[in-house]
């Protein structure tokens, strides 16, 4: 077995030394297989790289070789054990969160959300090197703390040691609360209405020349901001019919109001799928625009 998240686990678990090869081994291939993939990605999509997209990968390598050094003598230099172990599996660990908590929240504020009222480049700029420099630096310094801890037997407290999701484990029933994959169906589902709705009212119309283009944008926004809240509020969307999930209030359960459900469905517009990624580590499974409309998703009686 191997861990994705609870860093305290695998810190006891290295501490007493109940980590084995075979495991270790697992860990490298899954941080080899990400990074190739991400690798893989990147060129797939880029058009074409420039001098900063050069610079950043140049600057890869210099990083980590940095943190080897670094996280080595964290745990003791020459006198230190199990160094290559111990760097692996934190590093998988500990990259899983530093990537969850801290460059998916600052992506979106930094450029999801300028990309709504300005323009941003498409090719590598120097303040993206910059900020793939500064997050690597933070990732190695704190890599080499856990590191530290483990070398220095600094075991876990039994807070810690405890999984968040196991003392709540009633919060996290997929019995009572849908998993992502369901509500990203019937999310899917609405969509597909909404647009075909919208694309089929446009072809009507213009077979006709009685409405402009500026009309049809302003029918489309309509459209699509009033099916899912006029209809959550009301009973549910087609989506949530069939795939069985109603939206209610977190604390009285009953149905939602109207402005509590325009301004859920115009977060979750905004923020898109992002807005989904908080659901399985997020008490009662609530995602980012859950917690803005003070909703929650649960199973139809």
């Amino acid at each position: 077995m191997i861990h994705c998240w609870n860093i305290y686990k695998l810190k006891f678990e290295l501490i007493n030394n109940r980590l084995s090869g075979r495991q270790t081994l697992l860990y490298l291939s899954c941080i080899l297989f990400v990074q190739t993939a991400l690798r893989v990605l990147a060129y797939t999509l880029a058009e074409r790289s420039n001098r900063w997209d050069n610079l950043d990968t140049a600057l890869f390598p210099v990083f980590l070789a940095f943190g080897v050094v670094y996280s080595f003598y964290a745990n003791g230099g020459g006198k230190g054990k199990d160094f290559i172990s111990r760097f692996i599996s934190l590093a998988w660990v500990f990259g899983w969160r530093f990537v969850v908590m801290v460059e998916l929240p600052l992506s979106f504020c930094l450029y999801v959300v300028p990309s709504l009222f300005i323009e941003i480049p498409d090719q590598t700029q120097w303040y993206d090197v910059i900020s793939s420099a500064g997050l690597s630096l933070v990732f190695y310094f704190f890599l080499a703390r856990h590191i530290r801890d483990v070398a220095m037997n600094r075991l876990p407290t039994e807070k810690e040691m405890s999984d968040f999701r196991e003392e709540h484990a009633e919060d996290f029933d997929q019995a009572k609360y849908p998993t992502i994959l369901r509500r990203y169906i019937a999310t899917s589902i609405d969509m597909i209405l909404v647009l075909s709705a919208f694309i089929s009212f446009i072809y009507a119309h213009q077979a006709v020349g009685v409405i402009d283009s500026t009309i049809e944008l302003w029918i489309g926004v309509a459209i699509i901001l009033s099916y899912e809240p006029i209809l959550t509020s009301a009973l549910c969307t087609l989506g949530q019919r069939i795939t069985g999930i109603r939206v209610r209030k977190l604390e009285s359960g009953e149905r939602i109001s109207i402005p509590d459900a325009y301004i859920r469905s115009i977060v979750k517009l905004l923020l898109g799928i992002v807005s989904f990624f908080s659901i399985p580590v997020t008490r009662k499974r609530r995602a980012l625009h859950d917690f803005v409309a003070r909703s929650v998703v649960v199973y139809a009686d």
